[in-house]
């Protein structure tokens, strides 16, 4: 899906919405993290669930 079809898709579901519940939407959008991760870390942990995977056999 396309990035401007899911923007209207998003503001044409909250155009119905009283104002107590857009803001409750609006906070709950702010508060969402970002989708970043350290690769370093996540890397060592990977190795780490491969290493006791391969030590369980």
């Amino acid at each position: 899906m396309n990035y401007l079809k899911l923007e209207s898709e998003i503001i044409s579901s909250v155009q119905h919405l009283n104002g107590h519940q857009k803001n409750d939407v609006l906070h709950y959008i702010k508060n969402i993290e970002p989708t970043n991760h350290n690769t370093r870390l996540y890397r060592r942990k990977a190795m780490k669930q491969i290493r006791e995977a391969l030590n369980s056999f």
